[in-house]
């Protein structure tokens, strides 16, 4: 137990709970098959499966964070490294994000998450809203 602002105490729940609980927004959604579509570069199966995220609740936010940003990162570690032990994942995304580089080069990779970093800043200065790019990320997979 933790304490919040106010002194009562709260239940400490760990970001890797969070995930999973988000996983589970709703029986029709999976998460993780946004993840896989964005690593197999499948635009259309993408932005389809963000419009279910909607759908269920999930929020424009956890799905720029939590999945295109997460599978980004995970392929950009996967491509500078040799094999799992010289990261802090998981063995499963990391083959995973492994088996996804077939389907982008490095420098593609790259300019994906530096649109991702002047995408998000943009947003937050008001120029756009983040489901406006969330849609334009994944269609130009």
């Amino acid at each position: 137990m933790d304490k919040n602002l106010f002194g009562k105490d709260v239940p400490v729940v760990s970001d890797e709970e969070t995930f999973l609980l988000d996983a589970k927004a709703g029986p029709e959604f999976n998460i993780f098959a946004l993840a896989d579509a964005i690593g197999a570069r499948k635009r259309r199966d993408a932005w389809v499966l963000y419009e279910k995220a909607l759908a269920a609740g999930m929020p424009p936010e956890d799905v720029f964070f939590r999945v295109v940003v997460w599978q980004v990162k995970n392929m950009l570690i996967a491509s500078r490294t040799k094999n799992v032990q010289e990261t802090e994942m998981k063995p499963f995304p990391y083959n995973k994000a492994k088996s996804f580089l077939k389907n982008f080069s490095t420098a593609e990779l790259q300019n994906l998450s530096e649109e991702l970093v002047l995408g998000y800043h943009r947003v937050r200065r008001g120029q756009g809203g983040i489901e406006t790019l969330v849609e334009k990320v994944l269609l130009s997979l």
